[in-house]
């Protein structure tokens, strides 16, 4: 991807502990892997008339078609294609910022699609790359609420910040430890004495979405009645 000037990576996450706890304000702990979701993209520069270009297009090398949209409209219905997340992103920034700078941009996955947080790891990547086009400078935990909310609130999964924060908080050898309900968070060094060790990931060739199932109503029901 020698063309384009910017790259970033953003990484699967594995959760040795609390899956889920997060939707119950609960202790979690978590960490980012070396697979990831690669998003390499150019700034996109000023129009005839002195503006600053708008536009956003991404192609995938995981997904079929391509996606268009500008970035200072205000975000457009759900289309049910991967486009979703980088509208998604942008929904939930512009919320905070102006955003005024599209980008052109290509991104990837490491690994089959779904599974280890690979929604949120996208999200993450679009949402540094908007901010990135548009100046704009986030803190580590101010990148993982508003992912979080662009799922939440665009996406429509119901989610907790666990999957956000083992990507954006975590550090190599290291274990993210979160308390869900005040937000504090700490990286749990790794132990020089400890023994190396191995995770095995297995992709069972099945796929399912979060978003409108079982689970997902019922964790809405069980945050609104709280």
């Amino acid at each position: 991807m020698e063309k384009y000037q910017y790259h970033i990576f953003s990484p699967y996450r594995v959760c040795p502990l609390g899956a889920h706890v997060d939707h119950q304000h609960g202790l979690v702990t978590g960490f980012a892997i070396d697979k990831g979701v690669d998003l390499y993209f150019d700034v996109r520069g000023q129009m005839e008339d002195g503006r600053c270009d708008p536009h956003v297009h991404l192609e995938s090398r995981t997904f079929e078609g391509t996606v268009d949209f500008d970035i200072d409209a205000p975000s457009q219905v759900k289309e049910g294609h991967w486009g979703d997340y980088a509208r998604g992103a942008k929904y939930a920034l512009r919320k905070r910022f102006e955003l005024k700078r599209g980008i052109d941009g290509v991104i990837q996955g490491s690994l089959p699609v779904g599974g280890l947080s690979s929604s949120a790891a996208v999200l993450i990547a679009y949402v540094m790359a908007f901010a990135k086009a548009n100046d704009i400078t986030l803190q580590p935990f101010e990148v993982v609420k508003i992912a979080s909310e662009a799922e939440r609130e665009y996406i429509g999964l119901n989610n907790g910040l666990l999957d956000q924060a083992c990507i954006a908080l975590g550090k190599k050898n290291g274990l993210l430890f979160l308390d869900c309900d005040s937000n504090d968070w700490r990286i749990i060094k790794r132990n020089p004495d400890m023994p190396e060790f191995e995770i095995g990931i297995f992709f069972s060739g099945l796929t399912r979405s979060l978003v409108n199932s079982d689970y997902n109503l019922r964790v809405y029901e069980c945050k609104t009645a709280a």
